[in-house]
């Protein structure tokens, strides 16, 4: 049994790494409010993109994610300034807390340069193509096609712990 000074809310699943990974920043951090605990992920669909991004999530040049709008509904709310998510590797490894500061919706067709360099992605071209392939496979899931028009919201947010 892990000493854990807050326990995470009951539908938050979490693997004995993740939770150890959890008491440690509940420790270091007593000010983080932590019923705001919403879930645990590993950013893209691939253990390269996954370490990418976590990666770039350490080292302060990823500050900002996108989600499909389509992915959110009355099983999975969206989102909320203040929310905590414990970021992983492609595997489940911890490596950071992030907490979301602020969230909007936006179409596909109107990211703008400055998003994608707060994604990580570095520019404009390098951010549509890799969400081009990310976001066609997801609305497909959802049985229909990415257009220019497809909403997204934009999740702004800093990191915690480490």
């Amino acid at each position: 049994m892990i000493d854990d000074p807050v326990a995470p809310p009951p539908y938050v699943a979490l693997t004995l790494a993740a939770a150890r990974f959890w008491a440690d920043a509940i420790r270091a951090h007593p000010e983080v409010d932590a019923g705001r605990l919403t879930g645990v992920f590993a950013f893209d669909d691939n253990a390269e993109g996954a370490a990418f991004c976590a990666a770039a999530v350490l080292s302060g040049e990823k500050i900002a994610t996108s989600a499909l709008a389509a992915d959110f509904g009355p099983d999975r709310p969206e989102p909320l300034p203040g929310d905590l998510e414990i970021v992983t590797e492609f595997d489940g490894t911890p490596r950071a807390l992030i907490a979301y500061t602020a969230i909007d919706r936006v179409r596909f067709g109107d990211v703008d340069e400055a998003f994608a360099r707060a994604e990580g992605d570095g520019c404009l071209a390098a951010w549509r193509a890799t969400h081009l392939r990310y976001y066609g496979a997801r609305c497909a899931a959802h049985r229909t096609s990415l257009t220019e028009e497809t909403e997204l919201l934009r999740l702004f947010f800093h990191r915690v712990h480490p």
